[in-house]
């Protein structure tokens, strides 16, 4: 009789606590600020089983996404390394990873386009045209993945948006493996034309409701981008672009307006864009198509 595999529980893997966990990925405690881990290449914050990156700008909730997000590694990869026991090799003296794209999958396609027009009221034709482009696909788990590209259309990574909700009602977000945001972004453009104006979110989903519902700014001379979470910098690669004016397009929280603050002090040449009676675009969005 063949005994099948024992399963890891997920839940438990989860709920590991974190502060052990930064440990064995390589960070140490910040000397001033007893609440944050540094290593290299990162800035956390923990709470409780939350954390937060103060480096990349993005964060999540529990030991799987932290790995995830820790290594740039698949969530296959995050639970065979919280279930080993093997010693591992510190990330700083582990080169950081080759770009790994998810293959699309045509056929989870319509779970994806379910998700993203019935939840999160994008229109199909704009779903469509993004598709075509090749800016988004649906990968093996039914995510939803949208490139990230630099100014010619290079690929530099991805972000990934679960369409299901976790137990705690959030959904899985996150870089592919050996993405570098410095390199590039998910963006939308009228056309090829070099843009002197850049109208700055924090998500894919929010870049294409800020398209939507921003049809003033939608012309050959801006290009609507996807900073992966706030940022106070302009990522590296749209400085490529000699860029007349900024649109932090932030979303209207706290932090948006903590990180806007600090976006415009960076950039005097900046202005705040705040979607009026939501906390994002796409809540926005969703607000205007339930009153349809």
């Amino acid at each position: 009789m063949t005994r099948r595999p024992v399963l890891p529980d997920l839940t438990r893997l989860r709920e590991l606590p974190l502060i052990p966990l930064v440990y064995r990925l390589g960070y140490q405690p910040d000397p001033r600020d007893p609440k944050r881990w540094k290593r290299h290449d990162s800035i956390l914050s923990i709470n409780g089983r939350k954390f937060f990156d103060h480096q990349d700008q993005a964060g999540g909730y529990g030991a799987i996404d932290l790995v995830i997000h820790a290594r740039s590694c698949s969530c296959h990869d995050a639970i065979r390394f919280l279930t080993d026991s093997t010693p591992e090799r510190a990330p700083n003296v582990t080169p950081r990873p080759k770009l790994i794209i998810p293959r699309s999958h045509a056929d989870h396609w319509p779970v994806v386009r379910n998700y993203l027009t019935s939840i999160r009221a994008l229109p199909d034709p704009l779903l469509s045209r993004c598709r075509q482009l090749g800016l988004i696909f649906a990968d093996s788990c039914r995510n939803a993945v949208f490139w990230c590209t630099d100014a010619q259309r290079q690929p530099s990574g991805a972000e990934v948006v679960g369409t299901r909700p976790r137990p705690d009602g959030s959904r899985f977000r996150a870089l592919t493996r050996g993405s570098r945001k410095h390199r590039g972004s998910f963006w939308l453009a009228v056309d090829r034309s070099p843009p002197h104006t850049a109208c700055l979110t924090e998500s894919p989903i929010d870049t294409l409701s800020a398209w939507l519902l921003l049809p003033e700014w939608r012309t050959s001379e801006v290009v609507f981008v996807s900073t992966t979470g706030v940022t106070q910098r302009l990522p590296a690669w749209l400085q490529r672009w000699n860029l007349k004016r900024l649109l932090g397009a932030f979303d209207a929280d706290d932090c948006g307006d903590r990180c806007a603050a600090r976006f415009l002090r960076n950039y005097p040449n900046a202005q705040r864009l705040k979607p009026p009676g939501a906390k994002d675009w796409n809540e926005l969005l969703q607000q205007q198509n339930s009153r349809l």
